[in-house]
Order: C-alpha cells, then sequence, then structure tokens
C-alpha cells in the first residue's frame, strides 16, 4: 500500500488527538454548562438579548461540532442521535420541574435546526477542526513529510 493510500486511510479511520482527554473534558463542561443553564430559574439565567430560537440552535450547533471534531466520520449520526435525545430530554424536563421554565416544541426544533447545520458543516469538512489546533501548535500526531 502506497503512503498517500495510507494517508487516506488513517483520515477515515478519524482523529488521533494527543488532547483527546482535554477536548472530551471541555466537551462535557460545555454540556453541564449547557443543562444548568437551561434548567435553573429563569431569573438565574443571564439574559443574552438574542432570539431564544437562536440561542438554542447555536447552542446544539456548538455542541454538536464540538463532539463531531472528537469522533470518527462514521459516528456523526451517533453524535447527532445523543444531541436530539439531550434537546428533548432538557425540553420534557423543563416541562416537568414548575420553576418557571415550560417544555416548547419549537426548541427543540431550534436545537435540531443546530445540530442540522453542523452535521453539514462536519461533513464537508469541519470534523478535522481538533486535528487542525493539534497540528497548528506542533501536537499533531500525524506524519508531516511523505
Amino acid at each position: 500500500m502506497s503512503t498517500p493510500e495510507r494517508r487516506a486511510l488513517r483520515v477515515d479511520a478519524g482523529p488521533e488527538l494527543r488532547l483527546a482527554r482535554f477536548w472530551w473534558a471541555v466537551g462535557w463542561a460545555i454540556v453541564i454548562f449547557i443543562t444548568v443553564s437551561c434548567l435553573e430559574p429563569p431569573r438565574y439565567v443571564p439574559n443574552l438579548h438574542l432570539w431564544d430560537k437562536l440561542e438554542h440552535a447555536s447552542a446544539f450547533f456548538g455542541m454538536t461540532c464540538w463532539f463531531g471534531g472528537l469522533v470518527r466520520r462514521k459516528r456523526y449520526l451517533l453524535v447527532v442521535f445523543w444531541m436530539l435525545l439531550f434537546g428533548a430530554s432538557i425540553e420534557l424536563a423543563q416541562g416537568f420541574m414548575r420553576v418557571g421554565r415550560t417544555a416548547d416544541v419549537w426548541d427543540f426544533a431550534a436545537d435540531s435546526v443546530g445540530v442540522t447545520v453542523a452535521l453539514t458543516l462536519l461533513y464537508l469538512g469541519l470534523g478535522s477542526w481538533t486535528r487542525w489546533i493539534e497540528r497548528l501548535v506542533g501536537l499533531s500526531r500525524e506524519p508531516t513529510g511523505p
């Protein structure tokens, strides 16, 4: 097998990240932050003065891109599944909590839009963002020469 073929297989196999634990820890911190922000009473959550649906779409876009950069391309749909399940769970929890939050199907729709846009960009190449950063700071495990 030639060197270009081996490189193609390596890229398809997914990211080999030196900072994988760091990337995953930050990702889970983001999930915890989003969870707390969505479930706290509204008086404790800062008002970003954006349209609520844009905030939902942005949050789920960001989380999907984040975790998409940590998994192999063939697992993008699994990330999508977990993001949509997370969004639905948040809405259901808001409906049951009775602390000034309400379940809103349109919030879930906005979450879904963010996830869908992120998935599209992941498939178009954004899924390599973690490798780009590691390569930029000199931490890449990938060979640099032929």
